[in-house]
């Protein structure tokens, strides 16, 4: 007796989701992507929680990163297994200062204090605007936009980035996912990083 009404569900379920139609893709992604785009590039003030693997050649490793930045500052934090400090560098208008666990370094350039402690040449000064989804100011390469008006992929200054996902944030979409090469003449990657955002925070 409960085998017609069971059948009758599974028709109503089905003719449900089949009456479902897909979502409309927005009808001008360009508009939707310049102002997302000026909103992304005014943000001077946020905090960042992420998980970040390294890979050059045959080398690599991973790291929690946690970056606070501000107007006229900002501190990024990389620890190891157990909270270890792996280095702290903080920027402001003086300069660099760098800690780790070979010293304190000072500099101008937060790029150069990195490169010094990891032997590696790595995107700092790119990174503050393309951890929010958008190129820095200057000259782009090459980017393709997604029918929702967000960066999919963008080559500027060498590194070529590709956003695998976004989150919803307090200013809108943001990179939760991202992968940053940069690649020898050859064409070969030198050096591979990946970025997982646990949590952006406003404040």
């Amino acid at each position: 007796m409960m085998r017609p009404v069971i059948i009758l569900l599974v028709l109503a379920l089905v003719s449900g989701c089949a009456s479902e139609a897909p979502r409309p893709h927005p009808r001008h992604p360009g508009r939707i992507w310049a102002r997302h785009r000026r909103r992304m590039q005014a943000i001077t003030r946020f905090t960042l929680s992420a998980q970040a693997g390294i890979r050059a050649k045959r080398h690599g490793g991973s790291l929690m990163l946690r970056w606070i930045l501000r107007p006229q500052a900002y501190q990024m934090s990389g620890y190891g297994p157990f909270g270890r400090l792996v280095f702290r560098l903080r920027v402001n208008g003086q300069g660099a200062r760098l800690v780790s666990e070979r010293g304190r370094f000072l500099g101008a350039s937060p790029s150069a204090l990195l490169t010094h402690l990891t032997g590696l040449r790595l995107p700092v000064s790119g990174l503050r605007f393309w951890i929010l989804g958008v190129p820095t100011p200057g000259v782009v390469t090459r980017q393709h936009i997604s029918p929702w008006g967000l960066l999919t992929t963008l080559q500027q200054n060498g590194w070529f980035i590709r956003y695998r996902r976004y989150d919803h944030t307090p200013w809108g979409r943001l990179p939760k996912l991202l992968t940053l090469t940069r690649k020898a003449s050859t064409g070969v990657p030198t050096l591979i990083i990946t970025i997982r955002v646990d949590r952006w925070q406003s404040a």
